[in-house]
């Protein structure tokens, strides 16, 4: 039996604001190993501005070489329509029924799980981590799991966690404070198509690949 974390996004592009808290999961969960999981269709987001997939796992796997504990799956991109995080979660199930599965997700993105596909069915097949953006995410944090999950019951949590509740179905709710990192990969567009350096935004890697492929980049990025 192996503990999987799987942290999910666009990537477009994967930052060190993706990789900095994948790190500090590892280091307070432990797990075998941490998937990213491109999204290859998001439902929620025009595909106008994203990069081919091919492009964003090359990407991807060169930022997360220096970490063994990283690993990237395509698998949403086998998968025709939409990519929906519940039929992925079911996939992982299926091929790894005996694993402790773990889903790592940003506070604002926790707060609109309603809004998802099945999204409140995803705590029927995994645990959550959820990691903050703000200093007022934990009393959201708190707020919310009560009103969506009325049975939640509290459990001890040790530290770095900041809080943690057990569900009715059996899995967990984890919430991880981070260090604070205002990047994301609208602010990185925004600069690369402004012709600013990139540098330390996103892994040394990563800028490499970028430069290499700056054309498609820059027109793919300039259709918004």
């Amino acid at each position: 039996m192996q503990t999987i974390g799987i942290l999910g996004g666009t990537f477009n592009p994967v930052h060190i604001g993706h990789i900095r808290p994948a790190i500090e999961v590892y280091e307070t969960f432990l797990p075998d190993r941490i998937d990213l999981l491109p999204c290859s269709s998001p439902p929620h987001k025009t595909d106008s501005l994203l990069l081919p997939f091919e492009l964003r796992v090359q990407m991807l796997r060169a930022a997360s070489a220096p970490f063994p504990f990283l690993n990237v799956n395509s698998v949403e991109n086998t998968r025709p329509g939409p990519s929906y995080t519940y039929d992925t979660l079911q996939d992982y199930r299926s091929r790894n029924p005996h694993d402790r599965i773990f889903f790592i997700l940003g506070a604002a993105d926790f707060l609109t799980l309603p809004d998802w596909h099945r999204g409140m069915q995803l705590t029927d097949l995994t645990d959550i981590v959820v990691l903050p953006r703000s200093g007022k995410d934990l009393d959201a944090f708190h707020d919310i799991t009560h009103t969506f999950w009325p049975g939640a019951a509290p459990c001890n949590a040790k530290a770095p966690l900041a809080a943690v509740y057990r569900l009715p179905s059996g899995h967990s709710i984890h919430f991880l404070p981070q260090p604070r990192l205002d990047i994301s990969a609208t602010l990185i567009r925004e600069r690369w198509l402004a012709g600013r350096d990139v540098t330390y935004l996103v892994p040394s890697a990563v800028c490499s690949i970028m430069e290499e492929h700056r054309d498609i980049i820059t027109k793919r990025w300039s259709n918004g």
